[in-house]
């Protein structure tokens, strides 16, 4: 991905950065480095400013919404914790989405998407990134731009600090780094903006369809199915691989299937105590490997409160208890083999369960 690592002009690296980091053409953000303490300057984003930015003189931040659309949509984790961004970037790449992972100024990642020039409706992207935040668990995560369309009062939006501010390079701040490579940055960094994946919006209409987004503050489906009083009726509007594991019973990762069945039969609109007597019907299918012993209705129950008891976005798509049932016809994600995560067994209580 960053191709080779030759000598380019100045004016070779303005244009790229121009490509990837501009919005608003008339007003840009900035900060002073001593203090921290940011501001808003009214005044054309010039080639000068850029380069001010790139020799380290004075940030430069973006503004990234133009009226409703967006060249760029950003993820900004505010902590050191690797593992929420890294989440974020395994599950982007699953559903077709590259994205590139940026350490920020002080602590904490920026995790940028690249969308097709000169831009895409931002309320669709940001809808996506809000979805792709839920599906991973992740904490109270910042999306850029802030608003789905500039109007009224509010002119210009939020601004983000770009990347490569010239006095934080040399420390290895304001870089993207290799997530496959123990998070060091790119030798080229320049190659990384010439080689970026830009996402269309027709692809974001295709995750925002198959997953039933709505556009606007919530990312919420845009319909819940009515409660159904039967068990045999819950499977109505089960994903596939649902299906096949009430069907036939699994194997192995008993009690990850048992939560994740309890996670579908309430998006479904199952009751809980309907849904622990489809489960622990479901566990009298069950042929464990290796000479396990099936799961105990205790555990079911326990499973599926764990399940009820929190509202829980995700899948489990990527988890081995879930992918040997998947199959390309899929809604939620295209069937793909090659990323996974490691297995967490969930705990049968109400804290947060990582996905």
């Amino acid at each position: 991905m960053t191709g080779s690592n030759r000598q380019r002009t100045t004016k070779e690296k303005l244009a790229l950065f121009r490509a990837c980091f501009c919005g608003l053409g008339q007003v840009y953000g900035t900060y002073d480095p001593r203090t921290g303490r940011s501001r808003q300057v009214k005044q054309p984003v010039t080639d000068q400013v850029l380069l001010r930015h790139l020799q380290g003189r004075q940030p430069y931040g973006v503004y990234l919404l133009v009226g409703d659309r967006t060249g760029a949509v950003v993820a900004d984790f505010d902590c050191d914790d690797i593992e929420p961004p890294l989440s974020f970037l395994r599950c982007a790449r699953r559903i077709g989405i590259e994205s590139y992972l940026e350490r920020s100024k002080s602590k904490g990642w920026h995790v940028w998407i690249f969308l097709q020039r000169p831009g895409v409706n931002a309320a669709k992207a940001r809808a996506v990134v809000r979805w792709i935040v839920s599906e991973v668990g992740s904490p109270v995560v910042e999306i850029f731009p802030k608003q789905d369309r500039l109007e009224g009062r509010n002119q210009f939006g939020n601004f983000v600090n770009a990347p490569f501010f010239g006095a934080l390079v040399p420390r290895d701040r304001t870089v993207f780094v290799n997530p496959d490579d123990g998070l060091k940055p790119w030798p080229d960094q320049w190659s990384i903006l010439e080689s970026v994946e830009r996402v269309w919006e027709s692809k974001l209409d295709q995750i925002i369809d198959a997953n039933r987004l709505v556009l606007g503050s919530s990312s919420s489906p845009a319909s819940t199915p009515a409660v159904s009083t039967s068990p045999l009726a819950a499977t109505y509007g089960l994903p596939p691989c649902a299906q096949r594991m009430l069907a036939n019973g699994v194997k192995d990762y008993q009690r990850v299937a048992c939560f994740r069945l309890a996670l579908h039969l309430k998006k479904s609109g199952l009751p809980e105590e309907m849904a622990r007597i489809c489960l622990r019907s479901w566990a009298g299918k069950n042929r464990p490997s290796t000479g396990k012993r099936v799961i105990t209705p205790d555990e079911v129950d326990a499973q599926t409160h764990a399940a009820y008891c929190r509202e829980y976005r995700c899948c489990g798509c990527e988890e081995p208890a879930i992918q040997p049932y998947c199959v390309s016809t899929c809604p939620v994600y295209p069937a793909r083999s090659a990323t996974t995560m490691p297995h967490i067994d969930p705990d049968p209580s109400c804290g947060r369960q990582r996905a």
